[in-house]
């Protein structure tokens, strides 16, 4: 009788700890409309025309975020789950404070990319107002003739439609400005939700979750998007959903989660069409599932069609609209002429990839003439390293030895993640399966791969923003996190080289998201 009950008694000790650390459908849609609430409130509470110092805001918020963490922990009630929620709470938090210093208006940009003036007929800002003033119209001239508008339209056609929301309801032009930042906030937050879906749909649980999501709540590059209101947020966005509804699909081939697949990639494209390169590996894991899964040969060539049949006319119709009125080539991409002080191209390829006669650290930002370089940088690892941290930016008001630490933990993270793709891709696991690590690591590979090409074809230092392959930050994030737990799964648990590596994991993973948090709060402090 006694084994009995406590045999029950422990069934229900485990389904009260499933309970507990299970982050499930219905918990990760309350967090995406609490994010969407909490962006349309700070657009009534924040009027973005003034930078504002929000030092106080994220030191009180985050004192009361640890006193949370401290209670939940005194009364045995810090689960994963609820650590999770902390970690959204202070990514939210440092991205707010972001956009609340980086200030976008009809004249001014901080820290933006190809934006340019409203007002000016040119740059995403342009593209933006260019909606707003002609009724949501498709600019009936050759977009190749005004910058920035070759891009696919939806982040612009969102933008103009928030902005026409805001001014409707009596908001000045300028507020509304300065408000599309709360929209890229929302979808800056938005990845953090969806790449905890990417995790739980591949049952990486627990410390390897928290472990890859505090990388990405505090990493700087999400802060950067945030506050930027250029297309690069949404896309992100959308090529993160396109991994999350493949890995569902793989698992539960149906034609609901196919439809998915083919509504992130298309509206990705979207947004920017250089989210097409997500299709290639989603591709690959078509061939897989067709070869595997030969009795349901007819349903899945079926669902392919479907999928093409949604995908395409999605994502390239506005390219196919150029090509057929224009004459623009589906690949356009502009490039600055060679006279340009950013070029580049003389450098060799060797003297791009492998010179490393000069100490390329020096220097803890991007190496640009006209922020007090003597050189532009040119070699594409190191631009990814710092533009990672800094973007193209220099920051004069954050302390150089904060700055450098930050630059060293995240050479060391990198490397480190390096590592646990390696490992975690030649020894067995009971997270990712062949395909799937062939899925994940492949597509890792292509933005890398692809990175360097552009940076080669486009020889210009504004090229090689660390920008243009941000998934890969959630990739190695997740390999970082699931590192300690696959040495565990493959040694004695006891042993030193599993504590090794757990704790050093940790503790570096924890000192990163310390020091990107330091640089991202000083830097929105007033000199």
């Amino acid at each position: 009788m006694s084994k009995v009950s406590a045999n029950f008694r422990n069934a229900k000790t485990q389904n009260v700890l499933k309970r507990e650390t299970d982050f499930d459908q219905s918990l990760a849609k309350k967090c995406f409309a609490a994010f969407a609430i909490l962006c349309v409130l700070c657009t009534i509470v924040f009027d973005k025309t003034q930078a504002y110092n929000g030092t106080p805001l994220v030191i009180t918020a985050m004192l009361v975020l640890g006193g949370a963490a401290i209670y939940l922990k005194i009364n045995n009630k810090l689960s994963s789950r609820n650590i999770i929620l902390l970690l959204f709470a202070a990514g939210f938090i440092l991205r707010l404070n972001y956009c609340l210093y980086t200030v976008v208006s009809s004249t001014t940009r901080h820290r933006q990319h190809d934006v340019y003036d409203f007002g000016s007929e040119k740059g995403h800002a342009g593209y933006i107002e260019f909606f707003y003033n002609n009724g949501f119209k498709l600019p009936d001239f050759d977009p190749t003739t005004r910058a920035q508008f070759y891009h696919p339209p939806l982040h612009h056609f969102l933008a103009a439609l928030w902005m026409r929301l805001l001014t409707t309801f009596g908001a000045s032009y300028e507020r509304a400005i300065g408000s599309i930042q709360f929209l890229t906030l929302f979808y800056s937050c938005c990845v953090m939700v969806v790449s905890e879906r990417i995790l739980d749909a591949l049952n990486i649980i627990k410390k390897p979750k928290i472990i890859a999501l505090a990388i990405i709540a505090f990493h700087p590059s999400t802060m950067l998007i945030a506050g930027s209101i250029n297309n690069d947020g949404l896309a992100f966005l959308f090529m993160m959903l396109s991994i999350y509804t493949a890995i569902r699909w793989y698992k539960d081939p149906t034609i609901k989660n196919i439809l998915l697949i083919a509504l992130s990639i298309g509206a990705g494209m979207s947004a920017k069409l250089s989210a097409a390169l997500v299709a290639l590996p989603i591709a690959l894991l078509f061939l897989i599932k067709l070869i595997k899964d030969k009795k349901r040969l007819t349903d899945n060539i079926g669902q392919f069609c479907i999928f093409g049949c949604v995908c395409l006319p999605l994502g390239l119709w506005f390219s196919v609209r150029n090509f057929i009125k224009y004459k623009v080539e589906f690949t356009y991409v502009p490039r600055l002429a060679d006279t340009s002080d950013q070029y580049i191209g003389f450098h060799t390829a060797y003297e791009r990839l492998f010179d490393l006669s000069y100490d390329p650290f020096e220097n803890v930002f991007l190496n640009r003439v006209h922020t007090g370089a003597e050189y532009f940088e040119y070699n594409p690892f190191v631009s990814i390293i710092k533009t990672s941290l800094f973007g193209e930016y220099k920051y004069e008001n954050v302390p150089t030895a904060v700055c450098r630490v930050l630059l060293i933990l995240n050479m060391v993270l990198i490397a480190l993640s390096i590592i646990a793709m390696i490992y975690c891709c030649v020894t067995k696991s009971k997270y990712l399966d062949r395909d799937m690590k062939l899925f994940i690591v492949s597509y890792h590979l292509l933005l890398f791969v692809n990175f360097i090409v552009f940076a080669f074809n486009y020889p210009h230092n504004c090229s090689m923003d660390f920008r243009y392959i941000l998934p890969t930050m959630i990739t190695g994030a997740l390999f970082t996190g699931l590192f300690p737990k696959q040495i565990e799964d493959n040694s004695k648990k006891d042993s030193t080289a599993v504590k090794v590596v757990n704790y050093t994991t940790i503790a570096l993973v924890s000192a990163f998201c310390l020091f990107s948090a330091m640089v991202y709060v000083m830097l929105g402090m007033k000199k």
